[in-house]
């Protein structure tokens, strides 16, 4: 699947089957992107064009177009699993499944109203799901 910026500056192709869609309601995800960052993941990420990446946590990183500044990646700092990239930035998001987790879900504004039965893991239980992966 395929992707870019608002500019166009950055373009990514993203390889393997993608994961169902998840959402995060963090406050860095909330200022980051201005909503939730509602990704997608993929095993590898082929990137062309400029990306900033800025340590958002003690495990993660986010990236964004070094041009126009678009939200479009997420990955851990350790390079391991899987990368994630905003469904937003995807040039065809018809193949990107329902929502499947929200992580942070105790941190969503009281506006949103996400419906569906998707799992909700409260700010504990991200943080103990992501804790191992980032060790």
């Amino acid at each position: 699947m395929t992707g870019r910026c608002l500019c166009g500056a950055t373009t990514y192709v993203a390889r393997g089957a993608p994961s169902a869609a998840h959402a995060c309601h963090c406050t860095d995800c909330q200022r980051f992107i201005g909503s939730a960052f509602i990704g997608v993941n993929f095993d590898a990420l082929e990137v062309d064009g400029p990306v900033r990446w800025f340590d958002s946590s003690d495990w993660g990183q986010r990236g964004s177009c070094g041009t126009c500044g678009s939200a479009l990646f997420w990955r851990l700092k350790s390079g391991d699993g899987p990368k994630v990239v905003s469904i937003g930035s995807l040039d065809d998001a018809s193949r990107i499944r329902p929502i499947d987790e929200h992580y942070f879900a105790d941190n969503v504004p009281p506006a949103y109203d996400f419906t569906g039965d998707a799992t909700r893991l409260s700010r504990e239980e991200t943080l103990a799901k992501f804790a191992g992966a980032s060790e």
